[in-house]
Protein backbone atom coordinates (compact mmCIF):
# COMPACT_ATOMS: atom_id res chain seq x y z
CA UNK A 1 0.00 0.00 0.00
CA UNK A 2 1.34 3.33 -0.94
CA UNK A 3 1.94 5.82 1.65
CA UNK A 4 -1.37 8.11 0.61
CA UNK A 5 -2.90 5.56 1.05
CA UNK A 6 -1.83 4.78 4.65
CA UNK A 7 -2.56 8.34 5.10
CA UNK A 8 -5.74 8.30 3.94
CA UNK A 9 -6.57 5.46 5.94
CA UNK A 10 -5.11 7.04 9.24
CA UNK A 11 -7.53 10.02 8.58
CA UNK A 12 -10.35 7.84 7.68
CA UNK A 13 -10.00 5.61 10.79
CA UNK A 14 -9.43 8.63 12.91
CA UNK A 15 -12.69 10.45 11.55
CA UNK A 16 -14.51 7.14 12.07
CA UNK A 17 -13.41 7.38 15.55
CA UNK A 18 -14.54 10.75 15.94
CA UNK A 19 -18.04 9.53 14.15
CA UNK A 20 -18.84 6.28 16.86
CA UNK A 21 -17.51 8.27 19.96
CA UNK A 22 -20.23 11.25 18.95
CA UNK A 23 -23.32 8.94 19.11
CA UNK A 24 -22.14 6.09 21.70
CA UNK A 25 -20.96 6.72 24.86
CA UNK A 26 -17.58 4.90 25.60
CA UNK A 27 -15.84 4.48 29.10
CA UNK A 28 -12.31 6.59 29.06
CA UNK A 29 -10.80 3.41 30.70
CA UNK A 30 -11.67 0.88 27.33
CA UNK A 31 -10.57 3.45 25.09
CA UNK A 32 -7.30 3.05 26.74
CA UNK A 33 -7.26 -0.31 26.94
CA UNK A 34 -8.19 -0.43 23.10
CA UNK A 35 -5.30 1.48 22.49
CA UNK A 36 -2.38 -0.20 24.34
CA UNK A 37 -4.54 -3.59 22.44
CA UNK A 38 -3.99 -2.27 19.01
CA UNK A 39 -0.10 -0.56 19.78
CA UNK A 40 0.74 -4.15 20.94
CA UNK A 41 -1.34 -5.28 17.97
CA UNK A 42 0.86 -3.18 15.49
CA UNK A 43 4.14 -4.02 17.18
CA UNK A 44 4.02 -7.49 17.40
CA UNK A 45 2.71 -7.71 13.78
CA UNK A 46 5.56 -4.93 12.11
CA UNK A 47 8.31 -7.00 13.26
CA UNK A 48 6.57 -10.69 12.45
CA UNK A 49 6.68 -8.61 9.22
CA UNK A 50 3.04 -9.27 8.80
CA UNK A 51 2.47 -6.01 7.03
CA UNK A 52 -1.49 -6.74 6.59
CA UNK A 53 -2.45 -7.43 10.53
CA UNK A 54 -0.37 -4.61 11.31
CA UNK A 55 -1.95 -1.86 8.88
CA UNK A 56 -5.00 -3.77 10.69
CA UNK A 57 -3.94 -2.45 14.42
CA UNK A 58 -2.75 0.81 12.66
CA UNK A 59 -6.24 2.13 11.49
CA UNK A 60 -7.73 0.90 14.99
CA UNK A 61 -5.89 2.51 16.54
CA UNK A 62 -5.99 5.70 14.87
CA UNK A 63 -9.83 5.35 15.52
CA UNK A 64 -9.45 5.10 18.87
CA UNK A 65 -7.25 8.03 18.99
CA UNK A 66 -10.24 9.47 17.03
CA UNK A 67 -12.59 8.59 20.30
CA UNK A 68 -9.98 9.79 22.72
CA UNK A 69 -9.71 13.30 20.98
CA UNK A 70 -13.44 13.57 21.09
CA UNK A 71 -13.59 12.67 24.63
CA UNK A 72 -10.86 15.62 25.28
CA UNK A 73 -12.82 17.90 23.50
CA UNK A 74 -16.07 17.24 25.36
CA UNK A 75 -15.42 19.89 28.71
CA UNK A 76 -17.79 20.67 31.79
CA UNK A 77 -19.90 23.50 31.42
CA UNK A 78 -17.99 26.28 32.92
CA UNK A 79 -21.02 28.61 33.82
CA UNK A 80 -22.66 26.01 35.67
CA UNK A 81 -22.84 27.36 38.70
CA UNK A 82 -23.95 30.83 37.42
CA UNK A 83 -26.92 29.23 35.18
CA UNK A 84 -30.21 31.46 36.07
CA UNK A 85 -28.78 33.53 38.25
CA UNK A 86 -28.43 37.33 37.45
CA UNK A 87 -24.79 38.02 36.86
CA UNK A 88 -22.16 40.83 36.59
CA UNK A 89 -19.22 39.43 34.16
CA UNK A 90 -16.39 41.53 33.00
CA UNK A 91 -14.54 40.38 30.02
CA UNK A 92 -13.85 40.68 26.12
CA UNK A 93 -16.05 40.72 22.74
CA UNK A 94 -13.76 37.86 21.05
CA UNK A 95 -15.58 37.38 17.53
CA UNK A 96 -16.65 39.62 14.65
CA UNK A 97 -20.42 40.92 15.78
CA UNK A 98 -22.74 39.03 13.87
CA UNK A 99 -25.32 41.90 12.82
CA UNK A 100 -28.79 40.87 11.94
CA UNK A 101 -31.74 42.78 10.83
CA UNK A 102 -33.45 43.22 13.94
CA UNK A 103 -30.80 42.16 16.66
CA UNK A 104 -26.88 41.19 16.65
CA UNK A 105 -25.40 38.11 18.50
CA UNK A 106 -21.94 39.28 20.26
CA UNK A 107 -19.10 36.06 21.51
CA UNK A 108 -18.35 37.67 24.94
CA UNK A 109 -15.66 35.67 26.74
CA UNK A 110 -15.63 36.83 30.67
CA UNK A 111 -12.50 37.18 32.50
CA UNK A 112 -11.17 34.06 34.14
CA UNK A 113 -13.13 31.56 31.78
CA UNK A 114 -12.26 30.16 28.68
CA UNK A 115 -15.54 29.16 27.42
CA UNK A 116 -17.85 32.06 25.26
CA UNK A 117 -21.47 33.30 25.95
CA UNK A 118 -23.25 34.02 23.13
CA UNK A 119 -25.27 37.56 23.74
CA UNK A 120 -28.49 38.73 22.05
CA UNK A 121 -28.86 42.47 21.89
CA UNK A 122 -30.92 45.17 20.34
CA UNK A 123 -29.34 47.16 17.50
CA UNK A 124 -29.38 50.08 19.11
CA UNK A 125 -25.75 50.11 20.48
CA UNK A 126 -22.83 49.47 18.48
CA UNK A 127 -20.59 46.77 19.62
CA UNK A 128 -17.17 45.51 18.49
CA UNK A 129 -14.21 43.16 17.88
CA UNK A 130 -11.74 43.77 21.16
CA UNK A 131 -14.14 45.76 23.36
CA UNK A 132 -13.64 45.24 27.06
CA UNK A 133 -17.65 45.16 28.42
CA UNK A 134 -19.31 45.08 31.67
CA UNK A 135 -22.06 42.44 31.15
CA UNK A 136 -24.96 42.01 34.08
CA UNK A 137 -27.73 39.74 33.02
CA UNK A 138 -28.62 36.02 33.18
CA UNK A 139 -26.58 33.17 31.49
CA UNK A 140 -28.74 30.43 30.47
CA UNK A 141 -28.57 27.53 28.77
CA UNK A 142 -29.54 27.03 25.07
CA UNK A 143 -32.87 25.85 24.53
CA UNK A 144 -33.29 23.10 22.02
CA UNK A 145 -35.91 22.99 19.34
CA UNK A 146 -37.06 19.89 18.31
CA UNK A 147 -34.72 17.38 17.11
CA UNK A 148 -32.21 19.73 16.88
CA UNK A 149 -29.53 20.05 20.10
CA UNK A 150 -29.12 23.84 19.66
CA UNK A 151 -26.80 22.87 23.31
CA UNK A 152 -24.48 20.41 20.80
CA UNK A 153 -24.37 22.97 18.10
CA UNK A 154 -23.27 26.15 19.79
CA UNK A 155 -20.51 23.99 22.01
CA UNK A 156 -18.62 23.03 18.23
CA UNK A 157 -17.96 27.58 18.37
CA UNK A 158 -16.71 27.10 22.55
CA UNK A 159 -20.13 28.57 23.30
CA UNK A 160 -21.78 27.27 26.72
CA UNK A 161 -24.29 29.79 27.74
CA UNK A 162 -26.52 32.25 26.16
CA UNK A 163 -27.49 35.75 27.33
CA UNK A 164 -30.95 37.83 26.01
CA UNK A 165 -30.96 41.62 26.48
CA UNK A 166 -28.42 41.78 28.85
CA UNK A 167 -27.03 45.90 30.13
CA UNK A 168 -23.94 45.84 28.68
CA UNK A 169 -20.98 48.91 29.05
CA UNK A 170 -18.07 49.57 27.37
CA UNK A 171 -15.30 50.24 29.00
CA UNK A 172 -12.33 49.95 26.19
CA UNK A 173 -12.09 49.41 22.84
CA UNK A 174 -9.45 48.19 20.63
CA UNK A 175 -8.10 45.73 23.29
CA UNK A 176 -7.39 42.27 21.35
CA UNK A 177 -5.56 41.46 18.13
CA UNK A 178 -4.80 44.52 16.08
CA UNK A 179 -4.40 42.54 13.22
CA UNK A 180 -7.56 40.45 13.42
CA UNK A 181 -9.72 44.17 14.06
CA UNK A 182 -7.94 45.76 11.17
CA UNK A 183 -9.51 43.27 8.87
CA UNK A 184 -12.88 43.29 10.33
CA UNK A 185 -12.72 47.01 10.35
CA UNK A 186 -11.69 46.83 6.52
CA UNK A 187 -14.84 44.12 6.18
CA UNK A 188 -17.46 46.67 8.39
CA UNK A 189 -16.07 49.69 6.08
CA UNK A 190 -16.87 47.39 2.60
CA UNK A 191 -20.36 46.39 3.99
CA UNK A 192 -21.03 49.77 5.08
CA UNK A 193 -19.87 50.84 1.09
CA UNK A 194 -21.89 48.35 -0.20
CA UNK A 195 -24.83 49.25 1.42
CA UNK A 196 -24.72 52.54 0.33
CA UNK A 197 -24.43 51.76 -3.08
CA UNK A 198 -26.58 48.93 -4.29
CA UNK A 199 -30.31 48.63 -3.13
CA UNK A 200 -31.87 45.65 -0.83
CA UNK A 201 -32.15 42.87 -1.67
CA UNK A 202 -29.07 43.34 -3.64
CA UNK A 203 -26.75 44.61 -1.67
CA UNK A 204 -27.33 41.80 0.78
CA UNK A 205 -26.76 39.27 -2.05
CA UNK A 206 -23.50 40.62 -2.99
CA UNK A 207 -22.41 40.92 0.70
CA UNK A 208 -23.15 37.01 0.73
CA UNK A 209 -21.23 35.93 -2.20
CA UNK A 210 -18.69 37.93 -1.26
CA UNK A 211 -18.12 37.01 2.07
CA UNK A 212 -20.64 34.71 3.02
CA UNK A 213 -24.12 35.32 5.02
CA UNK A 214 -27.19 35.63 4.60
CA UNK A 215 -28.86 37.33 7.78
CA UNK A 216 -30.01 40.14 6.63
CA UNK A 217 -31.15 38.39 3.11
CA UNK A 218 -35.05 38.47 3.13
CA UNK A 219 -36.51 35.18 4.39
CA UNK A 220 -38.00 34.50 1.24
CA UNK A 221 -35.14 34.83 -1.02
CA UNK A 222 -33.23 32.48 1.30
CA UNK A 223 -36.03 29.93 0.37
CA UNK A 224 -35.71 30.79 -3.33
CA UNK A 225 -31.75 30.13 -2.96
CA UNK A 226 -32.47 26.59 -1.38
CA UNK A 227 -35.84 26.07 -3.52
CA UNK A 228 -33.48 26.27 -6.27
CA UNK A 229 -30.19 24.54 -4.99
CA UNK A 230 -27.77 27.45 -5.18
CA UNK A 231 -27.53 28.33 -1.76
CA UNK A 232 -23.97 27.17 -2.19
CA UNK A 233 -23.06 30.81 -3.67
CA UNK A 234 -23.93 32.60 -0.45
CA UNK A 235 -22.06 30.46 1.51
CA UNK A 236 -18.71 30.97 1.24
CA UNK A 237 -16.95 27.75 -0.04
CA UNK A 238 -14.48 26.91 -2.52
CA UNK A 239 -15.56 28.43 -5.46
CA UNK A 240 -14.46 31.63 -3.85
CA UNK A 241 -11.21 30.62 -2.85
CA UNK A 242 -10.81 29.22 -6.12
CA UNK A 243 -11.52 32.16 -7.98
CA UNK A 244 -9.19 33.95 -5.42
CA UNK A 245 -6.18 31.81 -6.16
CA UNK A 246 -6.70 32.06 -10.28
CA UNK A 247 -7.09 35.53 -10.28
CA UNK A 248 -3.93 36.25 -8.01
CA UNK A 249 -1.91 33.57 -10.03
CA UNK A 250 -2.38 35.84 -13.25
CA UNK A 251 -0.07 38.57 -11.01
CA UNK A 252 3.06 35.79 -11.02
CA UNK A 253 3.64 37.35 -14.52
CA UNK A 254 4.45 41.09 -13.01
CA UNK A 255 5.36 40.27 -9.90
CA UNK A 256 7.18 37.50 -9.84
CA UNK A 257 6.08 33.69 -8.64
CA UNK A 258 7.72 33.74 -5.31
CA UNK A 259 5.69 37.41 -4.67
CA UNK A 260 2.57 36.26 -5.85
CA UNK A 261 2.67 33.14 -3.56
CA UNK A 262 3.18 35.22 -0.39
CA UNK A 263 0.43 37.68 -1.80
CA UNK A 264 -1.75 34.53 -2.19
CA UNK A 265 -1.22 33.26 1.36
CA UNK A 266 -1.76 36.51 2.53
CA UNK A 267 -5.14 37.23 0.80
CA UNK A 268 -6.80 33.92 1.38
CA UNK A 269 -5.83 33.64 5.43
CA UNK A 270 -7.24 37.11 5.43
CA UNK A 271 -9.80 36.39 3.60
CA UNK A 272 -10.49 33.11 6.19
CA UNK A 273 -10.33 35.84 9.08
CA UNK A 274 -12.84 38.37 6.96
CA UNK A 275 -15.33 35.71 6.55
CA UNK A 276 -15.26 33.94 9.90
CA UNK A 277 -13.24 30.77 8.97
CA UNK A 278 -16.59 29.06 8.55
CA UNK A 279 -15.76 24.70 8.05
CA UNK A 280 -16.57 25.23 4.02
CA UNK A 281 -13.62 28.01 4.10
CA UNK A 282 -11.22 26.23 5.79
CA UNK A 283 -11.33 23.42 4.14
CA UNK A 284 -10.92 25.00 0.47
CA UNK A 285 -7.71 27.30 2.34
CA UNK A 286 -6.39 24.21 3.43
CA UNK A 287 -6.68 23.08 0.17
CA UNK A 288 -5.47 26.43 -1.54
CA UNK A 289 -2.65 26.17 0.29
CA UNK A 290 -1.73 22.86 -0.44
CA UNK A 291 -2.21 23.50 -4.34
CA UNK A 292 0.12 27.01 -3.97
CA UNK A 293 2.44 25.14 -2.02
CA UNK A 294 3.01 22.43 -4.87
CA UNK A 295 2.53 24.94 -7.44
CA UNK A 296 5.64 26.88 -6.03
CA UNK A 297 7.59 23.85 -5.61
CA UNK A 298 6.67 22.16 -8.57
CA UNK A 299 5.03 19.33 -7.20
CA UNK A 300 2.37 16.81 -8.21
CA UNK A 301 -0.85 18.30 -6.38
CA UNK A 302 -3.82 15.59 -5.86
CA UNK A 303 -7.21 16.22 -4.97
CA UNK A 304 -7.87 13.40 -2.38
CA UNK A 305 -4.88 13.63 -0.55
CA UNK A 306 -5.05 17.18 -0.29
CA UNK A 307 -9.00 17.14 0.49
CA UNK A 308 -8.04 14.41 3.61
CA UNK A 309 -5.47 16.09 4.62
CA UNK A 310 -7.97 19.06 4.93
CA UNK A 311 -10.48 17.18 6.68
CA UNK A 312 -7.70 15.64 9.21
CA UNK A 313 -6.15 18.55 10.41
CA UNK A 314 -9.81 20.45 11.07
CA UNK A 315 -10.89 17.10 12.98
CA UNK A 316 -7.65 17.36 15.16
CA UNK A 317 -8.62 21.43 15.72
CA UNK A 318 -12.45 20.85 16.56
CA UNK A 319 -13.57 17.22 16.27
CA UNK A 320 -17.22 18.32 17.21
CA UNK A 321 -17.53 19.80 13.39
CA UNK A 322 -17.79 16.19 11.92
CA UNK A 323 -21.03 15.46 13.61
CA UNK A 324 -22.53 18.81 14.62
CA UNK A 325 -21.27 20.84 11.88
CA UNK A 326 -23.56 20.68 8.59
CA UNK A 327 -21.70 23.06 6.73
CA UNK A 328 -18.49 20.83 7.44
CA UNK A 329 -20.62 17.52 5.76
CA UNK A 330 -21.65 19.66 2.90
CA UNK A 331 -18.56 20.81 1.80
CA UNK A 332 -16.63 17.60 1.78
CA UNK A 333 -19.24 15.57 0.62
CA UNK A 334 -19.88 18.24 -2.78
CA UNK A 335 -16.19 18.37 -3.24
CA UNK A 336 -15.92 14.41 -3.07
CA UNK A 337 -18.50 14.10 -5.24
CA UNK A 338 -17.28 16.00 -7.87
CA UNK A 339 -13.68 14.33 -7.02
CA UNK A 340 -14.88 10.78 -8.18
CA UNK A 341 -18.03 10.99 -9.88
CA UNK A 342 -16.91 14.29 -12.18
CA UNK A 343 -14.43 12.21 -14.16
CA UNK A 344 -16.31 9.19 -15.10
CA UNK A 345 -19.64 11.07 -16.13
CA UNK A 346 -16.94 13.07 -18.24
CA UNK A 347 -16.04 9.90 -19.56
CA UNK A 348 -19.54 8.52 -20.56
CA UNK A 349 -20.56 12.05 -21.88
CA UNK A 350 -17.53 12.28 -24.42
CA UNK A 351 -19.33 12.34 -27.25
CA UNK A 352 -21.58 15.43 -26.19
CA UNK A 353 -20.69 18.84 -26.92
CA UNK A 354 -19.03 21.01 -24.64
CA UNK A 355 -21.27 23.82 -25.54
CA UNK A 356 -18.91 26.29 -24.16
CA UNK A 357 -18.63 25.12 -20.83
CA UNK A 358 -22.51 24.28 -20.16
CA UNK A 359 -22.00 20.55 -20.10
CA UNK A 360 -18.80 20.80 -17.80
CA UNK A 361 -21.08 22.93 -14.79
CA UNK A 362 -24.13 20.43 -15.55
CA UNK A 363 -21.64 17.71 -14.84
CA UNK A 364 -20.31 19.01 -11.80
CA UNK A 365 -23.35 20.17 -10.68
CA UNK A 366 -25.01 17.32 -10.91
CA UNK A 367 -21.72 15.61 -9.16
CA UNK A 368 -22.69 17.50 -6.32
CA UNK A 369 -25.98 16.64 -5.73
CA UNK A 370 -25.53 13.32 -6.18
CA UNK A 371 -23.03 12.85 -3.24
CA UNK A 372 -25.03 15.43 -1.20
CA UNK A 373 -28.50 14.45 -1.61
CA UNK A 374 -29.11 12.38 1.39
CA UNK A 375 -27.46 15.12 4.03
CA UNK A 376 -29.24 17.65 2.28
CA UNK A 377 -32.51 15.65 2.42
CA UNK A 378 -31.80 14.63 6.23
CA UNK A 379 -31.01 18.09 7.42
CA UNK A 380 -33.67 20.59 5.06
CA UNK A 381 -35.86 18.49 3.19
CA UNK A 382 -35.99 20.00 0.13
CA UNK A 383 -35.04 18.39 -2.92
CA UNK A 384 -34.48 20.74 -6.27
CA UNK A 385 -34.85 19.49 -9.47
CA UNK A 386 -33.98 23.04 -11.10
CA UNK A 387 -30.67 22.77 -9.70
CA UNK A 388 -28.88 21.63 -12.47
CA UNK A 389 -30.73 24.05 -15.23
CA UNK A 390 -30.17 27.28 -12.61
CA UNK A 391 -26.50 26.75 -11.89
CA UNK A 392 -25.93 26.58 -15.98
CA UNK A 393 -27.78 29.88 -15.54
CA UNK A 394 -26.15 31.68 -13.02
CA UNK A 395 -22.81 30.33 -11.98
CA UNK A 396 -21.00 31.23 -15.05
CA UNK A 397 -21.83 35.40 -14.04
CA UNK A 398 -20.78 34.36 -10.50
CA UNK A 399 -17.13 35.69 -10.82
CA UNK A 400 -17.84 38.62 -12.83
CA UNK A 401 -20.61 39.13 -10.24
CA UNK A 402 -17.79 38.88 -7.37
CA UNK A 403 -15.35 41.37 -9.46
CA UNK A 404 -17.87 43.81 -9.98
CA UNK A 405 -19.53 43.86 -6.47
CA UNK A 406 -15.51 43.89 -5.01
CA UNK A 407 -14.83 46.90 -7.49
CA UNK A 408 -17.89 48.61 -6.42
CA UNK A 409 -15.82 49.90 -3.11
CA UNK A 410 -13.42 51.13 -4.89
CA UNK A 411 -13.56 55.90 -4.21
CA UNK A 412 -15.06 57.83 -6.81
CA UNK A 413 -15.10 54.91 -9.80
CA UNK A 414 -17.24 52.27 -7.20
CA UNK A 415 -20.81 53.83 -8.92
CA UNK A 416 -19.75 52.84 -11.85
CA UNK A 417 -18.95 49.61 -11.31
CA UNK A 418 -22.13 49.35 -8.63
CA UNK A 419 -24.23 49.56 -11.67
CA UNK A 420 -23.07 46.49 -13.46
CA UNK A 421 -23.23 44.36 -10.26
CA UNK A 422 -26.54 45.54 -9.73
CA UNK A 423 -27.82 44.33 -12.97
CA UNK A 424 -25.94 40.77 -12.38
CA UNK A 425 -27.55 40.49 -9.19
CA UNK A 426 -30.71 41.52 -9.85
CA UNK A 427 -30.70 38.98 -12.78
CA UNK A 428 -29.90 36.23 -10.64
CA UNK A 429 -33.09 37.40 -8.01
CA UNK A 430 -34.79 37.03 -10.67
CA UNK A 431 -33.93 33.25 -12.21
CA UNK A 432 -33.89 32.15 -8.75
CA UNK A 433 -37.09 33.90 -8.20
CA UNK A 434 -38.90 32.53 -11.49
CA UNK A 435 -37.65 28.80 -10.97
CA UNK A 436 -38.59 28.65 -7.44
CA UNK A 437 -42.09 29.30 -8.12
CA UNK A 438 -42.63 26.65 -11.18
CA UNK A 439 -44.71 23.82 -9.92
CA UNK A 440 -42.32 20.81 -9.23
CA UNK A 441 -39.23 23.11 -9.29
CA UNK A 442 -38.16 21.18 -6.27
CA UNK A 443 -39.71 19.02 -3.88
CA UNK A 444 -40.63 18.77 -0.20
CA UNK A 445 -40.13 15.82 2.21
CA UNK A 446 -38.70 14.54 5.05
CA UNK A 447 -36.13 11.76 5.72
CA UNK A 448 -35.63 8.88 8.61
CA UNK A 449 -31.93 8.30 9.76
CA UNK A 450 -32.34 4.66 8.20
CA UNK A 451 -33.54 6.09 4.68
CA UNK A 452 -30.73 8.59 5.43
CA UNK A 453 -27.99 5.62 5.34
CA UNK A 454 -29.92 3.40 2.67
CA UNK A 455 -29.51 6.57 0.05
CA UNK A 456 -25.60 6.81 1.40
CA UNK A 457 -25.59 3.28 0.41
CA UNK A 458 -27.27 4.76 -3.03
CA UNK A 459 -24.43 6.98 -3.77
CA UNK A 460 -21.93 3.89 -3.47
CA UNK A 461 -23.63 2.46 -5.37
CA UNK A 462 -24.24 4.93 -7.99
CA UNK A 463 -20.21 5.41 -7.96
CA UNK A 464 -19.40 1.78 -8.67
CA UNK A 465 -22.14 1.32 -11.33
CA UNK A 466 -20.64 4.37 -13.01
CA UNK A 467 -17.30 2.41 -13.15
CA UNK A 468 -18.62 -0.61 -14.39
CA UNK A 469 -20.30 1.53 -17.28
CA UNK A 470 -16.57 3.57 -17.74
CA UNK A 471 -14.85 0.05 -17.80
CA UNK A 472 -17.53 -1.20 -20.13
CA UNK A 473 -16.84 1.22 -22.58
CA UNK A 474 -12.98 1.33 -22.11
CA UNK A 475 -13.31 -2.64 -23.33
CA UNK A 476 -15.10 -1.91 -25.71
CA UNK A 477 -13.12 0.89 -27.16
CA UNK A 478 -10.17 -1.24 -26.94
CA UNK A 479 -11.97 -4.07 -28.86
CA UNK A 480 -13.03 -1.90 -31.43
CA UNK A 481 -9.54 -0.52 -32.11
CA UNK A 482 -8.79 -4.40 -32.16
CA UNK A 483 -10.95 -5.20 -35.35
Amino acid sequence: MSKSKIFIGIAVSFAVGILFASKFNIPGEAVYIFLGAMAAGFAISFFGQNKKIALAALFLFCAGLGVLRLQLSVLPNQYQELLDNKQQLEGFITQDVDLRSNEQLITFTPNGFSQNILMTVPLTQKFFYGDRVVVEGKPTEAKNYGDFDYQKYLERFNVYAVMSYPKILILKSHQLNPLKEFLLKVKAAFIQRTNELLMEPQSSLSIGILIGGHANMPQSIVDNFSKTGVSHIIAVSGFNITIIIYALAGLAYLVGRRASFWLAIITIVSFVIITGASASVLRASIMGFLLLIALNIGRQYSMVPALVFAAFIMLIINPKILFWDVGFQLSFAATMGIIFFMPLFDILAENIPKLFGIKNLILTTVSAIIATLPLILFNFGVLSLSAPLVNVLILPLVPSTMLFGFLAALPFVGPGFALVANWLLLYILQVTSFFAGLPYSFLNFQISVWIFWALATGVFGIYFLLRYLVNKKSAQVELNSLL
